[in-house]
């Protein structure tokens, strides 16, 4: 059942960040033209690939975050307050959510496209901030315990990502409308709101760690407590 938790968790939160337009979306939308659907899972691959490198990284230095209450609470709480701001910002611009981008200026290889999807992604000066802390509040908060909780967590963000990015190129190759701006605003704004339910909670589990409560068994109240 907590396998089911964090993948469904992990989804909606890297949803929340695919659905904004940023550079990658906009250079998706420029490639697809260009040459086909095929575009996405190479695009997306190389983003998946750079989102495992940092999400290694996380689970190394949250290592000792997941066992000691007061950098579990305070990350939690820097990361519900950030996708509290998200949501907000999300409900905000609901209303003017359109899909589209730039040209992409030439066709690009098969090796091209996926150092694309990580280089993009890289670039992009929300990436690391949105890792920094929603995604490492979102690791502190679900506290997975295996490698095989590690994997869901990991499985469905980027299910989010390929599920959006997929279902835009497949609008790109059968027809633009398909996806109307008002329907666009729509999942936005639904989105949004679902953030912000998510941050709420982030917050009140949040504060609970740091006052001793919302510890998700004795075993974990036992590592915070010999590591206080």
């Amino acid at each position: 059942m907590r396998y089911v938790k964090i993948f469904v968790l992990a989804f909606v939160l890297g949803l929340s960040g695919a659905l904004m337009p940023g550079p990658l979306l906009a250079f998706t939308v420029g490639q697809v033209p260009l040459q086909g659907w095929r575009a996405v899972p190479l695009l997306m691959a190389g983003h998946a690939a750079l989102e495992l490198i940092v999400v290694g990284l996380l689970i190394a230095g949250l290592a000792q975050a997941l066992r000691r209450r007061w950098p579990r609470g305070i990350i939690s709480l820097v990361g519900g307050s950030m996708m509290l701001l998200m949501g907000l910002d999300m409900i905000r611009s609901a209303g003017g959510m359109a899909l589209h981008g730039t040209e992409g200026a030439a066709v690009l290889r098969t090796w091209e496209l996926v150092v694309a999807g990580a280089a993009i992604s890289l670039a992009n000066p929300t990436f690391p901030l949105w890792w920094a802390t929603v995604g490492a509040g979102s690791m502190v908060q679900m506290a997975p315990r295996s490698a095989g909780e590690y994997l869901a967590f990991y499985l469905g963000h980027e299910l989010s990502d390929f599920g959006w990015y997929g279902l835009v190129g497949l609008i790109l190759v059968l027809g633009r409308n398909l996806l109307s701006n008002r329907v666009y605003g729509g999942l936005v704004l639904v989105c949004g709101v679902a953030v912000i339910l998510l941050a709420a909670w982030f917050l009140w589990t949040g504060l609970g760690v740091l006052r001793g409560k919302y510890l998700e068994s004795e075993a974990v109240a036992k590592a915070l407590q010999q590591g206080e």
